[in-house]
This record gives structure tokens, C-alpha cells and sequence, in this order.
């Protein structure tokens, strides 16, 4: 393997860079996701089961096209993702300072009750445990995989703020919360002036636009940054698990996650197909997945996609849909068949807004 490290910044066609959230740490607006890395015969294994060199070669392109922020957890695999992510940037001899590595915390990493959750001693031990798979001093951003309803949230956030004053940790996030209870953190973050919250990761696709209800309107009030996990919905935005010819023997049929609604996403699918036909990058045929990526690039709140891949050309497809640009009638068009239907009190507030609206003197 190299021992030099790799060009991170060359090429015209690279990713576009954004702070996360109110900080000044800039990430690439595609991340590296490295759940395929490392499963077993377990549920890790139906996601993916890359191994060493096959995942160095994944993380050489994702770096190679301008990618510096790699996410993993300590769940994934069961520790094997962030082993395998830490000896891949030793093997491509990537030096530290030129990536940012994200990981996080929560789930069952034994079998006693307190081997997993938010917990201070759970945080702490396992911050340290994923210090060791990584093969570094320090973690650019550690995440709460999930919310813990036995732990107290001033708990868990203490505990962060603990290592991010020990130096272990650089930046904080979250994951999978809902807004209130990030809104509830955030201020007892600012009574007690503890490390404050960059980054939320969640799920956001065009089959899956629930977060527009309350989290996003929440992220950018608050200006905490938006990861969006599984953009392509598990693979369904792929397009492969809809059409005549789609086989039952697929991931979905193992592993149906996250849920979405067939008869809406079928919709989805077809004008996303049309919106495809004739595009191309580079000489090559643009496809559906693609368009849901860009998609995602397109809405102002998202800071990065997390692209995961179990293939070399799977990967290089997702980063070419950097390079996509969606007309407005295009956008449109995926806007009118996949919006979600106005809840209370969404609709109510439309209305009395009206109230407050900028009217010319004198009417």
C-alpha cells in the first residue's frame, strides 16, 4: 500500500465543502459510509461483509474524488467497521488531520445491561474502546446513536462534554432524536454551557420526507448541521425493487428497512426515471439512484449524504450524482409526487401566518 498521503483536494469535479452546523469544521457534502464494512452471519452481514482490502479500496476513491468525512459506529459489525476504517487509513497512509472521522454510540456492545445506551459509563468506555479500533487520539465527531429513554438526556450530555474537554473528542452529534427532545438538550446545553450540538444524522429521502415536519424546521432554527442516512432508502431508490422484472430474492426480502410505502414510492420511482432519461455524466447514463442523490444535494438543509457501497462502481456511481443539476421544473416535478400531506397544526400555521404577512401602507 502507499505510504504517501492521498491528494484530497485534487480534481474539477470534487465535492463541494459546508461547515457543520454552527462550527468550523467543513465537511465534504458526500461522507463515506462504512456500515457495509466487516458483518458476519448476522444482521451486519445482510447489509454488507467487506473486508480489509476490499474496503481500502473503497476508501481510496471516496478520498481520491475529495471526500474527507468517513462515518461508522461501534455497533457496525460489532467494533469490525471502525477496525477496518482505522487500519484502511494507516494501509492508504492518510494522514489524520486530512479526514474526519465520525462514530457513535448506543447500541448493545455486550451482554450486561449496562453495555449499552447513553449512559456516562457506557459513553466512556466505549469512546475509548473506539479510540483503539481506529488507531487514533481523537474522534472529529462522536454521536448518540439514538435517543436512551433510561438515561437522563443531562447525563449523557455531561458525559460529552467530559471527553471533549479530556480531547478525545472534537465535535458532538446526534442521532435519530426527535425534535423536542434535541430542542430539550440544546437548552440544558446552554444552561449548564456544555459542548454544543453540531450535528443531527437522520433519515431523509424523497420516500421518506417526515423530517420536513419538525426536525428541519428545528436544524435550522437552531443551525445544527443535517447527515442524511440511507438516501437511497435501503436501496429502494435504486429502482430495483420496483418493475416487472424484480426478483423477491433481494436484501429487501431479508431485510425490508426503512419502511416505505409501495404505492406512493412507485410514483416516486417513475418520474425520477423520467427525469433520468437522457442525462449523462461523463459519456455515462444517469440512473434513478443518482437522481435521488441529487435530489438530496438540492435541499438547502442537508450538509452530507452518507454514501455507503459494496462495490467499486456502486461507489463511483454515487459520487458522480455530485455533479447532477436539477432544473427547477425538474425539482418540481419530484416535489409535487413525493410531498407529504399537511398534518395539524402544519396547516393551521399556513393559515394564521397569513396575519403577519407584508402588506402596503394603507390597505
Amino acid at each position: 500500500m502507499a505510504t504517501e498521503s492521498l491528494p484530497l483536494f485534487d480534481g474539477d469535479n470534487r465535492p463541494d465543502y459546508k461547515s457543520l452546523g454552527n462550527s468550523g469544521l467543513f465537511v465534504s457534502e458526500l461522507c463515506l459510509g462504512t456500515m457495509t464494512f466487516g458483518g458476519d452471519e448476522d444482521i451486519w452481514g445482510l447489509i454488507g461483509q467487506l473486508q480489509q482490502e476490499q474496503a481500502d479500496e473503497l476508501v481510496k476513491i471516496a478520498l481520491e474524488a475529495g471526500i474527507n468525512f468517513i462515518d461508522t459506529a461501534n455497533i457496525y459489525g460489532f467494533g469490525a467497521s471502525e477496525r477496518i476504517v482505522g487500519q484502511s487509513l494507516k494501509n492508504l497512509g492518510v494522514r489524520r488531520e486530512d479526514v474526519v472521522l465520525a462514530t457513535k454510540v448506543l447500541g448493545p456492545m455486550g451482554a450486561g445491561p449496562n453495555a449499552r445506551g447513553a449512559s456516562r459509563g457506557h459513553i466512556m468506555s466505549e469512546c475509548k474502546a473506539s479510540l483503539a479500533r481506529l488507531q487514533t487520539d481523537y474522534i472529529d465527531l462522536y454521536q448518540i446513536h439514538g435517543f436512551d429513554p433510561a438515561t437522563p438526556i443531562e447525563e449523557t450530555l455531561e458525559a460529552l462534554n467530559t471527553l471533549v474537554q479530556q480531547g478525545h473528542v472534537r465535535y458532538v452529534g446526534l442521532s435519530n432524536w426527535a425534535a423536542w427532545q434535541v430542542m430539550k438538550a440544546i437548552g440544558i446545553i446552554r444552561a449548564r454551557n456544555l459542548c454544543p450540538i453540531i450535528s443531527m444524522q437522520a433519515y431523509y429521502t424523497l420516500v421518506g420526507r417526515d423530517l420536513e415536519r419538525d426536525i428541519i424546521p428545528m436544524l435550522e432554527s437552531e443551525n445544527v448541521g443535517l447527515m442524511v442516512w440511507s438516501p437511497l432508502a435501503g436501496g429502494y431508490l435504486s429502482g430495483k425493487y420496483e418493475g416487472p422484472d424484480v426478483s423477491e430474492e433481494n436484501r429487501r426480502a431479508k431485510f425490508d428497512f426503512p419502511p416505505v410505502n409501495r404505492e406512493r414510492g412507485s410514483e416516486v420511482i417513475k418520474v425520477m426515471r423520467e427525469i433520468a432519461d437522457g442525462k449523462q455524466i461523463d459519456g455515462e447514463p444517469v440512473n434513478v439512484a443518482q437522481i435521488a442523490l441529487s435530489w438530496l444535494l438540492h435541499q438547502k438543509p442537508v450538509t452530507s449524504i452518507i454514501v455507503g457501497a459494496k462495490r467499486p462502481e456502486q461507489l463511483r456511481d454515487n459520487i458522480r450524482a455530485a455533479q447532477i443539476r436539477l432544473s427547477d421544473d425538474e425539482l418540481a416535478a419530484l416535489d409535487g409526487v413525493s410531498r407529504l400531506p399537511e398534518e395539524y397544526p402544519g396547516w393551521m400555521m399556513k393559515m394564521m401566518a397569513g396575519y403577519r404577512d407584508p402588506v402596503k401602507p394603507g390597505e
